[in-house]
Parts: C-alpha cells; structure tokens; sequence
C-alpha cells in the first residue's frame, strides 16, 4: 500500500472497510488492494500448501504466485469477497483450493471420481498452520501500524516502554527508572501504546458489518492460532 501520513486518516473504520473504498477507486484501488492482500496472505498460502495433499504439484512460491495472478486479475474476486461479509483469510483458502483443484484437472487429467479422492484428504494441519501464519502476519502488520501512529504521534517513549515490558517481559519498575518516571506513570504510558496495538489489530480482523462480539472472537481464534 502506498506511504501514508496519518494512520487515523487511512483507516477510518476497519480493513476491510479500507479495502472496500479501495475497490470502488477502479483500477488503481484493485491494485492496491490486491498489492494488500498478496503482502499479508502470500507466505500463509505457501506454508498451507506445503502441507496440503498438493503439495506434489509444484513449487509453493509459484503456485500461491499463479492463484493472486488469476484471481486479482478478476476485478470480481475481491468485490464478491467484499459483498460476503466473510474474514478475508477464510475467502482467500477456499479461493486458493478452487485454483489448485483446477490446477489439477488441467495438469494432471484427473477425471471427477480422482478428484473427489484428492479433496477428502485431512487438511487439519495445513489449515492450522495457515492460521498460525496468517496470525503471526496480522500481528507484525498491527505492531508495524501501532508504532508508525505513536512515533507520528509523539509518543516514542509509550511505544518503547509498551514493547519492553510487554514483549521483552521487563517490569515496570525497572524501564520507569530508564525513563525517568514512576512505575505508575510507566504502566499509564504503555497500555496507551497497547490501545493503539489493539485497535489496529482490531481494524485488521473486523469485516463490514461484524459486530464487537464477532471480531472478538476473530482476535481469540487468531491467538489460539499462535500458541
């Protein structure tokens, strides 16, 4: 997506609302929103199809390439996406079986009945770990988003102190004594920075249309993804 100045600005609702406004600019919106979704979702389709009953087609990098090239040149892909009300990464696996399931047929000739074997194969584990990527891909992008809005925003110390104690583990009495405040303080500062880290998780999962209970099962699903 091209350089933004003001987070707040870009991303007045949800990700999915951004992407939405995106599909309406015509040609230029579709592209960047299909360069949005092939730099989150481009390593989670190649970990799920190396893990998937597939993976005997070919390289995963040229695979997950030919399935955005064939279906973010369909100006419909992501506008029937938009219109479903679904989690993008839910539309994008089923979108990406389709292609590999015709991938098959055109490669391999295989009639309706080897199809039909192909697919009852346990994808369990690939899909898990398809989860876990694309978890671990939305949590780096919400961090990424979450520190560019407080050093914007001059709040560099919040953001240190919020990635010190939460991330490093370190307590608040000991980064308050390397910022010169009390503990208290400390504690204030970084669940300002955490505020920014869950909203801009928040604007990532959410869908048009979801509700608050909805999108906080979307953050525990994509939690559990990860541990």
């Amino acid at each position: 997506m091209p350089q933004i100045a003001r987070q707040s600005e870009a991303f007045p609702s949800t990700m999915s609302t951004w992407l939405a406004h995106r599909l309406r600019d015509g040609d230029t919106g579709l592209r960047e929103a299909g360069q949005h979704v092939m730099s989150v979702y481009a390593e989670p389709l190649r970990i799920y199809f190396r893990g998937s009953s597939f993976r005997a087609m070919g390289e995963a990098a040229d695979l997950v390439n030919g399935f955005f090239a064939d279906r973010l040149s369909r100006p419909h892909f992501l506008h029937r996406w938009a219109e479903s009300g679904r989690p993008l990464r839910y539309w994008l696996i089923v979108g990406f079986k389709h292609f590999l399931y015709e991938q098959s047929r055109a490669e391999r000739r295989h009639d309706a009945q080897d199809l039909s074997a192909s697919v009852t194969g346990d994808d369990s584990g690939p899909i898990r770990a398809f989860d876990r990527e694309v978890a671990r891909a939305l949590v780096v992008e919400a961090t990424r988003r979450a520190e560019a809005g407080c050093r914007e925003n001059d709040l560099h110390a919040h953001w240190d102190l919020f990635r010190r104690h939460f991330v490093d583990g370190q307590s608040f009495g000991v980064v308050a004594t390397d910022f010169g405040v009390t503990p208290e303080r400390a504690a204030v500062m970084a669940r300002t920075a955490a505020h920014r880290f869950k909203r801009a998780l928040r604007d990532l999962v959410a869908w048009e249309g979801a509700s608050d209970e909805e999108v906080d099962r979307e953050i525990v699903h994509l939690m559990e993804a990860m541990a």
